[in-house]
């Protein structure tokens, strides 16, 4: 009956990543694969899988169903919250303008350079940076291309260099702003402050640094091969766009990082008498913006009715990321059930790939599916419930394994021809996402290929 249960829970998981890729509903293709590896479980022994927080109902059938909302409400009570308020002061950053302003601020050092290759390579680490506290690529790519990728062609690189930067900018998803990136350090037992301080930051410096002398060589390279340049086009709509992005008050552009500055002052590493977690700081952050915004507006009903997108921001994230969180660790909980974890560990073993092995096969995988499907959310939650039972078995804290895995969602969503900010930034220049895809390849694998180097030797 195992090897039967075995076979039916790896058919399931390639039925469900096959429906993923084509753009099924994933949140409702992974609730019934989790229902079905549940049932197949239990149909093999595991009568007693529901956990401590969860009563049985007294009908087998129903009690499927009382896991899954003892999931949902562990969840909502833990990380899910955290992503929930992220979300939230996110969207009131860019209702307010904060965001925007943000971005403008940041952007004005480059425009200092003249050299165009360098300014390329400065875009690409700036626009990087910017992702601590912008966790949107496509957004973010929005907001870089009023802001910089008409000097970028002013200056010399042609359109395809720019768009290619702008791109994939957004290849390392921070704690504690991102919510995935939330999560992944909730599921290895860190802090979000402690897993971007001490992990992530540690991990990206060096990877951003390669990828961004890549992108020099790379675009400077296809420019010359095409024989394409910069010109001097008419950027008058993008110019109105930014100057309006510049009218916002320059104090604005302070609001996105106040909660990561409380964070990494308020905690056990820096101020051990007065700690702060996210969900206070993003709260705290929000009224204190808000204050501000009533004081600079000087619009009281305005500023009111712009402190809700707080709420709305909470709402939005709930059907989208936060959703996804609760039939992702469902899923989870079926692959456990089926015993279909501990054998695929037990190959590892056997084939000596141990952790470093392991959390490369494991991102190989991620990064395929979020190519194929242009997002990495859905490939990295699907997974990522799986690792403090891999980390058991290999007697590992599953910190390397979780950043491989983190890191290859995001920074190969760049390589998708579907992905939103490949598609949005492709139309902007006028050019299919192919071509985007193909002055974006090298830099990300070359990224992906140093992320895996740098954790295997580090962590």
């Amino acid at each position: 009956m195992q090897a039967i249960s075995l076979w039916l829970a790896a058919a399931i998981v390639i039925l469900t990543g096959w429906a993923i890729v084509k753009k099924y509903q994933v949140n409702m293709v992974l609730f019934i694969a989790g229902l079905l590896l549940n049932i197949i479980g239990v149909m093999n022994g595991a009568t007693n899988f529901l956990p401590k927080n969860a009563i049985a109902t007294g009908l087998l059938g129903f009690d499927f169903f009382e896991l899954f909302r003892a999931i949902c409400r562990t969840q909502i009570a833990g990380v899910g919250f955290i992503i929930l308020v992220s979300g939230g002061f996110a969207q009131y950053m860019k209702d307010v303008g904060a965001s925007d302003r943000f971005v403008t601020v940041c952007a004005k050092p480059i425009t200092l350079l003249k050299n165009p290759y360098l300014i390329l390579g400065l875009v690409f680490i700036i626009g990087h940076c910017l992702g601590l506290v912008i966790t949107s690529a496509a957004g973010l790519a929005m907001l870089l291309i009023v802001t910089v990728y008409p000097l970028i062609i002013r200056v010399g690189c042609s359109s395809l260099s720019a768009a290619a930067v702008v791109a994939s900018v957004l290849c390392v998803g921070y704690a504690p702003a991102s919510g995935v990136a939330v999560m992944a350090a909730e599921l290895v037992h860190l802090d979000p402050v402690e897993y971007l301080v001490s992990y992530q930051l540690v991990m990206a410096a060096p990877v951003v640094l390669v990828m961004a002398i890549t992108h020099v060589i790379v675009q400077r390279y296809f420019d010359k091969k095409d024989g394409v340049h910069g010109y001097v086009a008419d950027f008058a709509e993008l110019e109105a766009k930014r100057k309006e992005l510049e009218k916002t008050p320059l104090i604005y552009a302070c609001m996105p990082v106040l909660p990561l500055v409380l964070l990494l002052i308020f905690n056990k590493m820096v101020y051990k008498t007065i700690t702060m977690n996210v969900a206070t700081a993003m709260f705290l952050s929000w009224f204190v913006c808000f204050l501000v915004d009533l004081l600079v507006r000087r619009e009281a009903k305005k500023s009111f009715d712009l402190s809700f997108s707080m709420f709305k921001g909470m709402g939005s994230i709930l059907t989208s990321t936060v959703g996804l969180i609760f039939v992702a660790a469902f899923f989870a909980k079926g692959l456990q059930q089926t015993g279909l974890i501990t054998y695929l560990i037990d190959v590892a073993k056997n084939c000596g790939l141990g952790v470093t092995g392991t959390g490369v096969v494991l991102s190989a995988i991620i990064g395929v599916v979020t190519v194929l499907t242009g997002s990495g959310v859905a490939a990295f939650t699907s997974l990522a419930h799986v690792i403090p039972d891999v980390a058991q078995h290999l007697n590992s804290n599953g910190i390397a394994i979780m950043l491989m895995m983190h890191t290859a969602s995001e920074m190969l969503r760049a390589l998708s021809p579907v992905a939103g900010v490949i598609i949005i930034v492709a139309g902007f220049a006028k050019v299919s996402p192919f071509a985007i895809i193909k002055r974006t390849a090298i830099p990300c694998v070359v990224g992906y290929i140093t992320m895996l180097i740098i954790v295997s030797a580090i962590f």
